[in-house]
């Protein structure tokens, strides 16, 4: 169960690319790389999911933990490209997210709930 992380910038703006697995055991450690990323670069990132080969229900967790992160800093969390297994977990769990195709880039959209 290995997760590589990685930060690049696009347009000015980070990027981060997550590969492996992102679960239990992983999901705290992207959610803390997550908020660094944040509080380091700003609340405006992308989060590039193309190579997630598995994702669980803590996985989609530290990603609304994140994105809400990013909201309350007057930024947003844009996904990039969910994998299959991504965007199963990431539907039920951010309904309003729209989820692009892999290897396009997913549009943010207004959070529904002020609690999200």
């Amino acid at each position: 169960m290995r997760l590589d992380l990685s930060v690049s910038l696009s347009a000015g703006a980070p990027v981060v690319g997550v590969s492996g697995e992102v679960d239990l055991l992983t999901a705290d450690d992207l959610y803390e790389f997550l908020a660094t990323v944040i509080r380091q670069r700003g609340p405006r990132l992308s989060v590039d999911l193309r190579r997630v080969t598995f994702m669980d229900s803590r996985g989609a967790t530290a990603m609304l933990r994140a994105r809400r992160l990013a909201r309350s800093l007057g930024g947003n969390l844009t996904l990039i490209g969910p994998s299959a297994p991504a965007a199963l977990v990431l539907r039920a769990v951010l309904p309003d997210q729209d989820l692009a195709p892999p290897g396009r880039t997913a549009v943010a959209v207004p959070c529904r709930h002020p609690s999200v």
